[in-house]
């Protein structure tokens, strides 16, 4: 799986971009760096979903995007404190969507 965020984020009064990114049962935080952020984790195939949030902490523009398997969710969220998510979940019958 790879996690990504990008785009500009200025730290506000509460901080740098706040970023989450993981599975239904692993949740990590992430470091926005130089415009950007990726991470990689193993697959976990009891995973119901992983997912990727970033929180803008008073204006920024971003994107956010979550790979699995070849599948790809994008999200982008902009100004004040709006949060970008893009999430992935293990369908029924196997796959991502």
């Amino acid at each position: 799986m790879i996690f990504k965020v990008w785009g500009t984020a200025p730290a506000g009064a509460l901080g740098p971009l706040n970023i989450t990114y993981g599975s239904d049962s692993d949740n990590r935080d992430g470091a926005f760096e130089n415009g950007k952020f990726e991470a990689t984790l193993p697959l976990d195939d009891d995973a119901m979903y992983f997912s990727v949030t970033a929180q803008l902490q008073g204006s920024g523009d971003i994107h956010c995007s979550v790979t699995v398997g070849g599948k790809t969710k994008k999200a982008h969220a902009a100004g004040d404190y709006n949060i970008c998510m893009a999430q992935l979940s293990s369908g029924l019958l196997g796959g991502w969507n």
